[in-house]
């Protein structure tokens, strides 16, 4: 077992249906204890979510980000219960079809569809909103741009942002501001050009303050801030919750 699994295995137990304050992650703006609706989890469920994310999280690949993804554990939770609340389907993972629950990374194609984004606008998908499903993009330094544009997500999805990594040589993005029904959070910075030695190639990551989490039917944006002009490749370390029937290629 990996990271994830094993500094998490306490969680797994049943989880009964309620509602609690949550203000280990940005629920929303402005509320520093939010209350959260939580439907069950059984403890089978929690022992799927765990094996999942512990494949997901790529320990051997990325310590820093395994790390992360094991340390935010509990919000990831708190995010498919909120999501199950709605859905009133079992999570089942990779096992799962039709309405059952599954977590995979966001995927660029996913920006702007229907499963993030009720109104399903044509002209607006993919990551800035230019139809083509990739992370890569031109910026223009100084000008403010969303990488996801305001967009209500779907009743049976839910979103945890976890943070970002930009494999490009040289990254622009300086900042990034959340916004969660229309009311936009402190800009936090992006300090991508950290890195543990001078002229490294490790990938530059960035890891969000606290989880945001995105519940159903939810207005949600993320707009960005590049320091300067050139092209990005920043990707965003967000783990997207929906039935498996919406999570296809």
């Amino acid at each position: 077992m990996g990271v994830v699994y094993q500094q998490n295995k306490g969680l797994v137990a049943a989880y009964k249906a309620e509602v609690i304050k949550w203000p280990k992650a940005l629920v929303a703006p402005g509320k520093k204890d939010p209350e959260v609706t939580l439907a069950t989890l059984s403890g089978e469920e929690v022992e799927r979510i765990l094996l999942k994310l512990d494949a997901l999280a790529l320990s051997t690949q990325h310590e820093g980000i395994a790390k992360m993804v094991a340390e935010e554990m509990e919000s990831i939770l708190i995010a498919i219960r909120m999501v199950k609340t709605e859905t009133k389907a079992e999570f089942a993972g990779l096992l799962g079809a039709g309405p059952a629950l599954d977590i995979e990374w966001l995927r660029a194609k996913e920006i702007g569809a229907a499963i993030l984004d009720s109104a399903a606008a044509v002209a607006t998908e993919g990551p800035w909103q230019n139809g083509i499903y990739s992370w890569l993009q031109a910026v223009i330094g100084g000008t403010a741009d969303y990488i996801i544009d305001p967009q209500t997500i779907s009743e049976e999805a839910g979103l945890i942002h976890l943070g970002a990594i930009d494999p490009i040589e040289v990254p622009k993005i300086g900042a990034v501001s959340f916004e969660i029904a229309g009311i936009p959070t402190p800009a936090q910075t992006c300090p991508f050009n950290l890195k543990r030695g001078f002229g490294t190639q490790a990938l530059p990551f960035v890891r969000w303050e606290k989880p945001v989490i995105i519940g159903p039917e939810t207005l949600h944006a993320i707009q960005c801030y590049p320091n300067i002009t050139g092209d990005t490749k920043m990707q965003l370390l967000s783990f997207i919750i929906a039935r498996a029937q919406d999570l296809t290629l």
